[in-house]
């Protein structure tokens, strides 16, 4: 990624452009007004007309990572897992200087998942054996110091705040992996990740797939107790399902703090304006005062 990308970062303007080149190089129809799914660490536009799902890349320096997501998917798939797969193009493609693949479209045709579902879904998963290939141990401090090397319109010393926040999380949970059991957890485990298609439930997004404590997929629906009002008996519904309490876990603080630290940073590369800089200023102030009941907001 040349110096004028990790100034501009992932736009939707400069997404689509790099999603519409991909599809030329691909040989599929383009489509300018393509609805723009979700923009994160990546952007995800449909294609209902092709059946295909086309996710952009924040840049081509995420080769490895990449073809760590096309190769849990196939993974995935050949286990008979409820999941996504990429389609047979070749792939991924590289487009405007970013990486870009195409997946199956799957219509979110039903409500949201409950908990239930996506309890069931990690307990199916952590189920699974290892997978015989190489995968990195889970480690999310690398993506977090990138996002605050590269924000811009953020406060000075909100940034400086976090990366404060990561060094003095950082040791904690580097000890407590590497003394915990290390098995495949998806990464980031929540229900914005499990599509629903029928009474189909897919578990999708293998970004983050790696090798760690089974704790971590846990952590996301436990916070969200406090953070975002889940209410206690649909967390019950979870633990039952999935058979373990994560909040009993003496790893669960130093786990949730991590936690907590790298959805900040993601929203933080959006939180320029609007109501994404009015969700940031209110995480930023509860980080600083300790405050762990704070109510957050989804976005």
């Amino acid at each position: 990624m040349d110096s004028h990308q990790a100034r501009e970062g992932l736009t939707e303007n400069n997404a689509r452009r790099a999603m519409l080149a991909a599809c030329d190089s691909a040989g599929l129809p383009q489509f300018p007004d393509a609805d723009l799914l979700r923009l994160g660490e990546n952007a995800l536009f449909a294609l209902p007309e092709v059946g295909v799902v086309v996710r952009v890349a924040r840049s081509t320096e995420m080769a490895d990572k990449v073809a760590k997501e096309l190769a849990v998917a196939r993974w995935l798939a050949g286990h008979g897992f409820p999941s996504v797969h990429p389609t047979g193009a070749p792939q991924p493609i590289k487009a405007d200087g970013r990486l870009v693949t195409f997946w199956e479209y799957v219509p979110d045709s039903s409500p949201p998942a409950s908990f239930t579902v996506l309890a069931a879904l990690l307990r199916d998963l952590h189920a699974l054996p290892d997978p015989g290939f190489p995968l990195p141990v889970l480690d999310p401090f690398p993506i977090m110091r990138r996002r605050l090397e590269v924000v811009s319109g953020i406060r000075r010393e909100d940034v400086r705040f976090l990366a404060e926040a990561c060094d003095n999380a950082e040791d904690g949970f580097r000890a407590l992996v590497a003394s915990s059991p290390r098995h495949l957890v998806h990464g980031d485990a929540h229900r914005g990740n499990v599509l629903c298609d029928g009474d189909r439930a897919l578990l999708i997004d293998y970004e983050a797939v790696a090798i760690g404590p089974r704790a971590w997929d846990l952590v996301p629906t436990a916070m969200a107790v406090d953070r975002f009002g889940l209410p206690a008996d649909d967390y019950a519904d979870f633990v039952r399902t999935y058979g373990t309490d994560v909040t009993e876990w003496h790893g669960y603080p130093v786990l949730r703090t991590t936690r907590e630290l790298g959805m900040t940073t993601w929203l933080m590369q959006n939180a320029q304006s609007g109501p994404a800089a009015d969700e940031f200023a209110v995480r930023m102030e509860s980080l600083r005062k300790g405050d762990l009941e704070r109510r957050w907001h989804a976005l």
